[in-house]
């Protein structure tokens, strides 16, 4: 383990700690040792499944039951899109445990390597500590928010039967035949079912969610941290002046006929040390990249695809639902999906900013006359640094902020097309 000599406390190892403790709680990542209370963890993870896939059967029956009724099989759907998602992403985590932790172990190896040097130096630990911060908010921001949401989904039926004194037992998100809430046990042990699945869905899919975009921002971090280390190389810390009026020198007497060769002194030997490093540290990058695409990939697709679903049909019953009630939950809910959908195309798009800038940090160093062996070494590095780093869901959509503007505009085309279709059927009736 990497020492912990920071004023913060933090070291390499803390790097993406509370998602998978996150992860743990919500019951999809097994604890690495099954003693005592942990050898349950696979009940504890099958009961999660249970109340999932019981709530998504509860809503594909309802939907037959109310077949014909577009605003009730609507606004059903609401939750069970969203449900859905998160289900298949559980589905895909709980198949390739291995493959987790195994990105979990190469983002702290990609964080140990340059460890040394954020030790070594205030602004390079001022940067992961920013990133950390950054991907530890992003964790718990979401979670909190639903958790707040929350209560007003769970509670929502039981106020309005106690508000309006309707004798109709409602359900917080999916609702059943009379037949079947008419019997007081079985309607409180469907209630508790679905507050049961749509509590740990709050935590796996947005948890998981969060899982990707933390390794997307640590990524990045360490993208940053390469680039003020390319910036800096060659400088000499003791005076910033001396080093100006070096390459002051250099380029005036770059024309001269009397040749001096650059002293190849031991600052010299160690720009080109440290420029090893540096290219030694873009390649584990892009090697650890390879990994979290195929972790990312299947899991980023989904909830594109329910996300962009959820946004479009939420929409559409806080526009035309009458129940005021079901109204204020699309509202609330809303923003949800499209954050979950804007989130990843940031942190993608951050990465590419940081590989993009690498050019102009190495452009940045103090390189001339420096000698052939540095500016190869260079010129390798800004070679690499323009093959595009391109993190995609399903190899079908970039992981970008251009992504995300798609669709959300095609969200918002399929919403037009379903208000049209119903503005036409309302007066095809009258």
């Amino acid at each position: 383990m990497a020492g912990r000599k920071s004023g913060r406390s933090l070291c390499a190892d803390d790097v993406l700690r509370h998602n998978v403790k996150q992860l743990r709680l919500g019951g999809a990542w097994p604890p690495d040792s099954r003693r005592g209370l942990r050898r349950l963890f696979p009940l504890y993870t099958a009961t999660i499944y249970f109340c999932q896939s019981a709530t998504i059967a509860m809503a594909v029956l309802l939907t037959y039951d109310l077949w014909g009724d577009v605003d009730a099989i609507m606004l059903t759907y609401v939750n069970t899109f969203t449900l859905i998602g998160g289900f298949i992403k559980l589905i895909y985590f709980s198949s390739d445990v291995r493959g987790y932790r195994e990105l979990v172990a190469v983002l702290r190896d990609v964080t140990r390597q340059q460890w040394p040097h954020c030790e070594a130096h205030a602004e390079l630990m001022a940067i992961f500590t920013a990133g950390y911060r950054k991907a530890s908010w992003l964790t718990f921001g979401p979670l909190v928010y639903l958790n707040i949401l929350g209560p007003t989904w769970f509670f929502m039926p039981l106020i309005v039967r106690a508000t309006t004194g309707s004798k109709e037992r409602l359900l917080p998100f999916v609702n059943m035949r009379d037949s079947v809430t008419e019997i007081f046990p079985l309607y409180v042990a469907i209630y508790v079912v679905q507050v049961y699945c749509m509590f740990f869905w709050n935590i796996i899919s947005v948890g998981l969610d969060m899982f990707f975009v933390a390794c997307m921002i640590h990524v990045a971090t360490q993208l940053r941290i390469l680039n003020a280390r390319l910036s800096s190389l060659g400088e000499d810390s003791s005076d910033e002046a001396c080093r100006a009026g070096l390459n002051r020198n250099i380029i005036r007497e770059f024309g001269s006929s009397q040749k001096r060769p650059f002293s190849r002194d031991g600052r010299t030997r160690d720009m080109y040390e440290e420029l090893r490093n540096c290219i030694k540290t873009h390649q584990h990058i892009r090697s650890s990249l390879k990994t979290l695409q195929r972790m990312m990939s299947p899991v980023a697709m989904t909830q594109f695809l329910c996300s962009a679903s959820g946004v479009c049909i939420t929409l559409f019953q806080a526009t035309f639902n009458p129940e005021g009630n079901s109204t204020l939950k699309c509202l609330m809910f809303l923003p949800m999906p499209a954050f979950q959908i804007f989130i990843y195309c940031w942190a993608g798009h951050e990465i590419v900013y940081q590989e993009e800038l690498l050019s102009l940090s190495g452009y940045r160093s103090v390189w001339v006359g420096t000698g052939r062996r540095i500016s190869a070494l260079l010129h390798i590095l800004m070679c690499n640094a323009q093959k595009p780093l391109q993190l995609t869901a399903g190899k079908f959509y970039l992981i970008n902020r251009d992504t995300f503007v798609t669709l959300i505009n095609a969200s918002y085309t399929f919403y037009t097309l379903m208000r049209q279709t119903r503005d036409e059927g309302s007066i095809a009736q009258t």
